[in-house]
């Protein structure tokens, strides 16, 4: 259950940071484009920055679940050898 748990987290991480990561690379190339048009560019579109955002959210929550799975884990291990 532990481990299915951490998994689903760092797939959720993973996911998370890919998506980030995609959308940031689009937000560059639109900026790179628009510059190079000789216009002066402006904020990112929401379609952008919400994607990027909820992205960077789903990273931040698997990170920490996988940080609370680990510490629980290790919280059992201890328990289980001082009671043996």
């Amino acid at each position: 259950m532990i481990r299915k748990f951490f998994l689903g987290a760092a797939i959720t991480a993973g996911a998370g940071l890919v998506v980030a990561i995609v959308f940031t690379v689009i937000s560059g190339v639109q900026y790179r484009m628009v510059e190079n048009e000789g216009l002066e560019p402006g904020h990112a579109a929401a379609w952008i920055v919400v994607p990027t955002n909820v992205g960077l959210l789903m990273f931040a929550l698997g990170v920490v679940a996988m940080a609370a799975v680990g510490v629980k884990e290790l919280l059992r291990r201890m328990v289980d050898h001082r009671s043996s």
